[in-house]
């Protein structure tokens, strides 16, 4: 088959689901962090959370010892956490991208703290009020399986190793 003579013809692909979960995560400025409730034991237990990821994806969050959710992990580190696209007028939320990445969910220790630090607070610059509270630290959620839901129809599950070899779309952001 020859390529087309007309440059207005090519076709063009939308990026991948996996390239979808990587911009919604590297674009998400909060979501919604499911933990295992200690009390009510073993029940679901979802909490507005802030958020930015790391270069290659994975969540990170700061958060306080005194929530009900960093107690919940301190007891079971399974964790799943929401990040969807931000609202749009006129449209229903239900139609709107949306990723849960599900894995252990445990504290930054060492030297990588101080990397964690860093892109959280790029991120998330008034978290500097607080960052360095004895009460908190920076936990980081390491993505063992992912959900893709794109609105009505379009969803999959999205594997890590996707995931992770995607890009996310760096014009996102300037979208509007």
């Amino acid at each position: 088959m020859s390529e087309p003579t007309d440059p207005n013809s090519r076709e063009t692909r939308g990026p991948t689901h996996a390239e979808r979960c990587r911009t919604l995560a590297a674009t998400a400025r909060s979501g919604t962090l499911c933990t295992i409730a200690r009390d009510p034991a073993g029940f679901p237990y979802g909490s507005l959370v802030a958020v930015t990821t790391d270069a290659t994806g994975r969540p990170i969050l700061l958060l306080s010892q005194l929530a009900e959710h960093t107690q919940n992990l301190s007891q079971r580190e399974e964790a799943s956490l929401l990040l969807t696209a931000p609202p749009e007028p006129g449209r229903s939320p239900l139609e709107l991208g949306r990723v849960t990445l599900f894995g252990p969910c445990r504290r930054v220790e060492g030297p990588e703290r101080e990397e964690a630090r860093r892109i959280y607070l790029s991120a998330q610059p008034e978290a500097a009020q607080y960052v360095d509270f004895k009460d908190f630290a920076f936990y980081r959620l390491e993505p063992i399986a992912l959900r893709y839901v794109g609105g009505f129809g379009r969803m999959s599950w999205v594997s890590i190793d996707a995931y992770r070899a995607a890009s996310p779309d760096t014009l996102a952001p300037s979208a509007e």
